[in-house]
């Protein structure tokens, strides 16, 4: 071991990533509101994401108001079974979304819920678009325009 490394062993600690578990909240925005779905900074634990996309649906099913979602995926890896859960999830709440904003997610993320999304009526029927910044999402989610 050289002494540097041993240096640094000795001295610094390795941080360990901790999953962000932020309660999903809503959100008012520009005179509209946003419901904020957290599933971001989970990484790959799987049935953690499933438990908060399972939590955020019980919550939005509760009320019979109809929801602009914002999805905050960061950090999070979109494997194709997450996709599928989160699109499984999304269309059992249709009746309570108006339109979804998904932000944070990688192209590979992007592409596998394109791919859990085979019907072209399903996709425009959810409104979903992707953004790169929260306050853009926003701006989109509150607008009007689809």
């Amino acid at each position: 071991m050289g002494f540097q490394k041993w240096l640094g062993s000795k001295f610094f600690k390795r941080i360990k990533s901790v999953p962000d578990l932020r309660a999903s909240f809503s959100l008012y925005h520009n005179g509209g509101e946003v419901w904020i779905s957290c599933i971001d900074n989970l990484g790959s634990d799987v049935q953690l994401i499933k438990e908060k996309v399972k939590k955020n649906e019980d919550l939005m099913r509760t009320t019979n108001k109809q929801y602009r979602v914002l999805y905050h995926l960061d950090g999070t890896d979109v494997i194709y079974e997450i996709a599928d859960y989160i699109m499984e999830s999304l269309v059992r709440t249709k009746q309570n979304i108006l339109k979804i904003a998904i932000v944070g997610t990688t192209r590979s993320g992007k592409n596998n819920i394109n791919k859990c999304l085979t019907h072209e009526s399903t996709r425009r029927s959810l409104g979903i678009k992707y953004f790169s910044s929260m306050d853009q999402a926003k701006d989109w989610l509150v607008s009007e325009r689809y």
